[in-house]
């Protein structure tokens, strides 16, 4: 392993555990403040909301000034947010704290950047995928620490989460090294602009765009889901998502770099794609936990196969000298299916409960149509890769 991704990948995990921590349990904590499913929507639209502006600045400003601030800036606001949810009161107080996290996005695309920096084309899908089971370890132990740790209160995860965002403000601080040297300018927005129009890069996002959707729309009311068909409570659901962790991290650790060597990244997102699309047809017929658990395993190795390989192929497409505006704008329309998926999905489940995978099917497929030109065919790597 490139010994550059060490100190990432350390920090990472430990960011990545506070967020995990709140998936199993926010809905949950919403509804107890009397929220209903559509609100519990829109609370995940919030953060993606405010997301969708603030991840394409941090881009184009880590692109400017290195991407150690603008990382240490997300961690920060992180760092806020989980506080003021343990300290909670009101559902607006939840909405708020959301907010605030969302502000401070763009963790993402700045580590994908700074992932980039430290390797070659060659290597990315693998280093990708590292990255990947990182989160994979993430949804493994913060789930299942989260699911111990709400007998003692919704507060008690929050807070701990909260310590997790302040411990990788202090990681960061001392142990990464920056990736990016600061420049003397900023890539203009109408470069920026001209870039996504690029053939290659332009249809690579719209299908990241549709992947994402999809992801968001079955994610967003999944612990509703298990709650209303199986009667699942947050522990129960917390268990789920330890099955699917397990799934990605040994996908992405031990086998996609492999699988990539011999494949080729286009061809390992079309199988991803397909799983996906037939994880989300089999979700009308989950009737019990032997039902839904090969659902969920299928669900979790499309995401194994895909984000790596749609992440490599977009570093491929996209200029070394742009690589964190244009991570900034995938991070954007990633936001914006995360403003708009979680309340169609969980209208949907108003509506009918067996009938929440007929979206992210619809945009599983939909990526896989947007995309398929480029999955076959190699993308030439940018010359300023």
């Amino acid at each position: 392993m490139n010994k550059a991704l060490i100190p990432i990948l350390g920090i990472t995990l430990v960011d990545v555990l506070g967020f995990t921590m709140l998936i199993p349990i926010l809905p949950y904590y919403a509804e107890h403040y009397g929220a209903s499913p559509v609100a519990v929507g829109f609370i995940y639209s919030t953060v993606a909301l405010c997301a969708l502006f603030a991840s394409p600045l941090w881009g184009r400003l880590s692109d400017r000034i290195g991407r150690k601030g603008v990382l240490l800036a997300a961690q920060i606001s992180g760092a806020i947010g989980f506080t003021l949810l343990g300290i909670g009161g009101a559902l607006w107080v939840i909405y708020v704290a959301r907010a605030i996290e969302g502000l401070g996005g763009g963790g993402l695309g700045v580590t994908q950047a700074y992932v980039s920096d430290v390797t070659t084309p060659e290597e990315r899908a693998r280093a990708f995928g590292l990255v990947g089971a990182t989160f994979g370890i993430g949804f493994l132990i913060g789930p299942a620490l989260s699911g111990i740790l709400v007998r003692f209160g919704y507060e008690v995860p929050l807070y701990f989460a909260a310590a997790l965002a302040v411990t990788t403000v202090f990681l960061t601080l001392f142990l990464l090294p920056e990736s990016h040297k600061p420049v003397a300018s900023v890539v203009s927005l109408q470069t920026i602009v001209t870039a996504l129009r690029a053939p290659d890069l332009g249809r690579l996002l719209l299908a990241q765009f549709a992947f994402s959707f999809a992801f968001c729309s079955w994610i967003s009311i999944f612990a509703l889901f298990v709650e209303r068909v199986l009667g699942f409570g947050p522990s129960q659901s917390s268990f789920i998502f330890i099955v699917s962790a397990i799934v990605g991290i040994v996908v992405q650790a031990g086998l996609i770099g492999t699988l990539v060597d011999r494949f080729g990244e286009g061809r390992i997102a079309i199988a991803g794609l397909l799983c996906a699309t037939a994880a989300y047809a089999c979700v009308p017929y989950v009737a019990s936990t032997l039902t839904l658990l090969p659902v969920v395993m299928v669900w979790a190795l499309s995401g194994a196969l895909i984000r790596p390989t749609f992440t490599a192929l977009i570093s491929r497409a996209a200029p070394a000298a742009m690589r964190g505006a244009l991570f900034g704008v995938n991070d954007s329309l990633g936001n914006i299916a995360f403003i708009v998926a979680p309340i169609i999905a969980t209208t949907v489940l108003t509506k009918n409960v067996h009938a929440v995978g007929v979206v992210p099917a619809v945009a599983s497929i939909a990526a896989l149509a947007i995309g398929w030109r480029l999955f076959v065919r190699p993308i030439l790597a940018s010359k300023a890769a």
